[in-house]
């Protein structure tokens, strides 16, 4: 009974530290999304992490939503661009395991693993899958 108590309480300590842990603070160029600069009752100036290729209507709409979370989802803002700046994608230079950069191109030459019988993973489809851009654009804007 004793020995039951104790897990009891380590497993209870374990589930409220793990509950109280916050995510950590992630800077403009990590991630893809928004983050909050300044914000008032009837605008925001908000910084947007954009990925991919330019698409004006796209990135115009996904803008469009971010004003509408903060701000509130009932009305269409007024965006006005602050500033774009292009940077380099910190992710796109982690190295891949399995091949070689051949000089400044993107090519990469790695051994296929010839896959097991009832194996559907290939060295080529996990490439495929592990494609990202090479720069991303954060939009400064302000909506109101």
């Amino acid at each position: 009974m004793k020995n039951t108590m104790i897990i009891l309480a380590m497993t209870g300590l374990g589930l409220g530290l793990s509950a109280c842990q916050s995510l950590p603070e992630q800077n403009e160029n990590s991630f893809i999304g928004y983050k909050v600069e300044s914000k008032t009752d009837r605008n925001a100036v908000l910084a947007y992490t954009l990925a991919g290729r330019q698409n004006q209507q796209r990135d115009e709409s996904k803008l469009q939503r971010a004003c509408q979370k903060e701000l509130g989802a009932h009305k269409t803002y007024q965006l006005r661009i602050l500033s774009i700046n292009e940077v380099v994608n910190p992710a796109a230079n982690q190295q891949d395991p399995y091949g070689r950069q051949l000089g400044q191109s993107r090519t990469s030459i790695g051994l296929s693993n010839t896959p097991e019988l009832h194996s559907s993973e290939n060295y080529a489809t996990r490439q495929a899958l592990d494609a990202r851009p090479s720069t991303l654009r954060i939009v400064r804007y302000s909506c109101n």
